[in-house]
């Protein structure tokens, strides 16, 4: 409030933009909302790949169907990494940076001796980023995960997709489910006909023996006439990814994912309590992909209003 007064000064109101607004309304209200409210809008320039893929659909809609949506590259804190190889394809990078990038197969023992350059890489395997930085950092190891599909003709640079944060993932005995394993499976749910997931969070769900992963999800609007299939359709969504589950499930050493549907609201809510708890600005606070912390799991677990 004590600045309000030195910025009011600085608007000044637009009663037949705001009748415009009004009567386009809030966003959601109409296909191809973003368009009416500024119609020279082309291009939206967004995160695309990881957990925010799954937010994907709901953009579409807002934007409609004339709006191109375009990667930012991939990169993290510690420095860019990549660009786009196409420009219409948002989940494809080339190798592209003032630093060094090296990298560490993940199916060996994370050390200096084991550290390749890129032109040691192999088309489908799988690896972590170590990057020394003009800022200082030297072969530091980013968590993410990348998986290479071949080499950009042009200049010989690996061209690689990202396939997860490394410390995201439910572990079992039997399987490791990782984050692009859990985004797959909202994904496999995420339809008209079961539910439109706005934002979810997984953790190991220990009520029942025997224990499984469970989802924690925030959805627009009502459930789907198919909703009863979610389940289904997660555990086949996991098989997909590996087929141990279904040896899991048939052995009795698994159950089928559960799913609990929280108050709208609840994400931002947590957030919120987050960032007053930590004393830090919301906008640092991000939902966990897998929520291990138990006070946080309780937290949520009191603003579920359904379970399918």
């Amino acid at each position: 409030d004590h600045v309000r007064t030195y910025l009011q000064a600085n608007f000044q109101a637009n009663p037949q933009r705001a009748e415009e607004l009004q009567n386009i309304g809030p966003p959601l209200s109409c296909p191809g909302w973003a368009q009416r409210v500024w119609p020279n809008l082309k291009t939206l320039v967004c995160i695309c790949s990881g957990t925010f893929a799954t937010v994907m659909p709901k953009a579409r809609s807002v934007l409609g169907q004339n709006v191109h949506i375009r990667n930012v590259g991939y990169g993290c804190t510690e420095c860019p990494m990549g660009r786009m190889l196409n420009i219409d394809d948002n989940e494809t990078f080339v190798l592209e940076t003032d630093n060094v990038v090296e990298f560490l197969d993940t199916s060996e023992a994370l050390v200096h001796d084991n550290i390749l350059q890129a032109w040691e890489l192999q088309p489908g395997k799988y690896y972590q980023p170590v990057t020394t930085t003009q800022d200082g950092l030297w072969r530091y190891l980013i968590d993410d995960i990348i998986q290479v599909t071949g080499f950009d003709p042009r200049n010989g640079s690996p061209v690689f997709k990202f396939y997860g944060r490394n410390n995201l993932a439910i572990r079992f005995q039997y399987a490791v489910i990782s984050e692009a394993h859990l985004v797959s499976v909202i994904q496999a749910m995420n339809t008209a006909d079961i539910v439109n997931v706005q934002e979810f969070t997984a953790v190991v769900d220990r009520r029942d023996l025997p224990q499984t992963v469970g989802f924690f999800l925030e959805i627009r609007g009502d459930i789907g006439p198919s909703a009863k299939l979610a389940r289904q359709k997660a555990f086949e969504a996991l098989v997909a990814t590996n087929e141990e589950h279904q040896l899991a499930l048939d052995a009795g050493k698994i159950r089928l994912p559960t799913i609990r549907i929280v108050k709208l609201g609840t994400f931002a809510e947590y957030r919120l309590w987050r960032g007053e708890s930590m004393k830090v600005g919301i906008g640092q606070i991000k939902v966990p992909v897998v929520m291990s912390n138990e006070a946080q799991q309780e937290w949520i677990a009191e603003r579920v209003v359904m379970e399918l």
